[in-house]
């Protein structure tokens, strides 16, 4: 019997980015579940200094491990039958083609579409959102409003850019305090992973957080906080037909879910499914219609974790569900609620890889059907 020839998939992880460790896990988590009979796996690890370099993988206690080579940097080739040079004393001493490039850089310089411009260029196809989605999800600014023209609920906001908030900070505060009013957020517009992110309780402390958030980015997002919210989160998984998970609620050892509570203390908790949605028909349905809107609105392809808040805000009296924001390249650790959500669906993280090789594949086919030509 002739076997298949095993299709040839890179794991692009790493990156100039604050999730940086929290990358080199998931796609070392990947890497162990991914079905070895049919795939053969390629690493390229980006450095904190932005460097591409050859990545392979490697037994350690009968599990397998990215082991990065930093004598060997990688560059993207195009125009040539291969698609990677690996490069060592300034000569390109190896070439390899690659079937299906899986871009898993948290945050930027992977989830805002900057990698997918890349493989773009050089015409592969690669799992998740395109360069347009992962570009609007990843800017909180953009998303926000974009859904809140659609009628998706989000809570009340404010944007401001670096110069406008230099010339303006006296009528900035203002409006922030009779419109938004207290507790309310400040949030750098565009970084993932809750950095760049405060819980602001008074006027003292606005001023001082808004300056701060300006050394992460050029936007800054002020919006009327949910008090004491339900942190809600969904899996969206677009196979041959579109999985949307039951929510899962995280409960936060910090008072909201920051990058302590998120990644360091390991004190928070999570509700898989959600209590409240399980007893509660039409919440349930809101979260599941909301979250494949949003999904649509938004096209994204491939995968999305998709979080909401469920609470009252200053000027509401009920509790009701808001959109947080929408995550392009979820985690996929152990803790990783996209996974756990699937797996809650009885997906196994083997099938779910699959999936999302299948999708990429069916994406780039109806790319490649477009006229690109035309005299």
């Amino acid at each position: 019997i002739i076997q298949p020839m095993k299709k040839k998939l890179c794991i692009i992880f790493g990156g100039k980015s604050v999730e940086h460790e929290i990358s080199i896990i998931s796609a070392n988590a990947i890497l162990n579940h991914i079905d070895q009979k049919k795939y053969i796996v390629y690493g390229v690890f980006v450095g904190k200094n932005g460097v591409f370099y050859e990545s392979i993988a490697k037994k350690y206690n009968k599990k397998l491990k990215f082991q990065n080579k930093k004598q060997n940097k990688v560059t993207f080739l195009y125009g040539d039958t291969k698609d990677i040079g690996i490069i060592k004393d300034n000569k390109i001493m190896d070439k390899r083609k690659i079937d299906i490039f899986f871009p898993l850089i948290h945050g930027t310089g992977g989830e805002d579409g900057s990698i997918q411009g890349l493989l773009e260029t050089i015409n592969k196809p690669y799992i998740g959102c395109n360069v347009e989605s992962s570009s609007i999800c990843m800017n909180k600014i953009l998303t926000k409003k974009i859904l809140s023209n659609e009628s998706i609920r989000t809570t009340k906001f404010y944007s401001y850019a670096k110069d406008e908030w230099k010339t303006n900070k006296t009528n900035i505060i203002k409006k922030i305090v009779s419109d938004i009013k207290f507790p309310c957020f400040v949030k750098a517009s565009n970084l993932g992973s809750s950095v760049g992110v405060y819980k602001v309780k008074n006027k003292s402390d606005l001023k001082s957080k808004i300056q701060n958030t300006f050394k992460f980015s050029n936007k800054v997002l002020v919006e009327e906080a949910v008090i004491n919210p339900e942190e809600v989160e969904v899996s969206v998984l677009q196979g041959n037909q579109t999985i949307v998970s039951k929510p899962g609620r995280v409960i936060s050892s910090d008072e909201f879910y920051t990058y302590k509570a998120k990644y360091l203390d390991g004190k928070s908790s999570m509700e898989i499914p959600y209590k409240r949605s399980l007893e509660n028909r039409t919440l349930s349905n809101e979260i599941k219609e909301t979250s494949i809107k949003i999904y649509k609105i938004l096209q994204c392809t491939g995968m999305a974790r998709i979080d909401f808040l469920f609470g009252k805000t200053s000027s509401t009296k009920k509790s009701k569900l808001y959109l947080s924001e929408v995550n392009t390249i979820p985690g996929f650790t152990e803790i990783s609620m996209f996974p756990k959500l699937l797996n809650e669906e009885g997906l196994e993280l083997k099938e779910i890889i699959n999936i999302l090789i299948q999708s990429s594949e069916v994406e780039f086919k109806k790319k490649q059907k477009l006229i690109t030509n035309f005299v």
